[in-house]
């Protein structure tokens, strides 16, 4: 899997942050269409600061894109598969990455380490959409090995990951000026 490293997009080093830029990155992350006057107000800034360290979040990469959530079943995709490779030992994998991406439904392909070398995210129609994809798709790819299906039954609800990998949101309280000048 040497070929690999050319398709896997590389990591940058890690931004430093400081507690208000997490926060902005929490509140876009949980409602990206949130304007830049209400997460001012929201954090106790004003909106031209707010503007600048987003900007400078988007500059260093922090903040990729803005995302809409999409309802798969209310398109009429509701299945969706994980479905784990292994590639051939000499195989073309250049051509089998093409061939992956080449199929609409692909949502998401990561490599990982382990018994598997690709573990790809379908979204589907159906069971025949699946048995479908196995049989059109995936099992005519040349150097694809062996390959299994996992179905998802559903998605486990938690806490925002954000919220846990940058700890909990600290709310801002507005400061009120005139009880900070007469020292009260």
């Amino acid at each position: 899997m040497a070929g690999l490293a050319g398709f896997i997009e590389r990591q940058g080093p890690p931004v430093p942050l400081d507690d208000i830029d997490r926060e902005l990155v929490r509140r876009l992350a949980a409602d990206p269409r949130a304007s830049q006057r209400q997460l001012a107000r929201e954090i106790n800034m004003s909106g031209p600061a707010v503007g600048e360290r987003i900007a400078r979040l988007e500059r260093s990469g922090v903040i990729r894109g803005y995302t809409v959530s999409v309802d798969w079943a209310a398109l009429g995709f509701p299945v969706l598969v994980h479905i784990p490779m292994i590639v051939a030992p000499g195989a073309d994998l250049t051509q089998i990455l093409t061939d992956l991406h080449d199929i609409p439904e692909l949502d998401e392909l990561i490599a990982v380490t382990g018994t598997y070398d690709l573990i790809a995210r379908f979204r589907l129609r159906d069971h025949a959409h699946l048995q479908q994809l196995l049989l059109e798709d995936l099992w005519p790819i040349d150097g694809l090995q062996r390959i299994e299906t996992f179905l998802s039954l559903g998605e486990v609800t938690s806490t925002s990951l954000l919220d846990r990998l940058l700890g909990p949101a600290q709310r801002q309280e507005p400061t009120d000026l005139g009880e900070a000048e007469t020292g009260a």
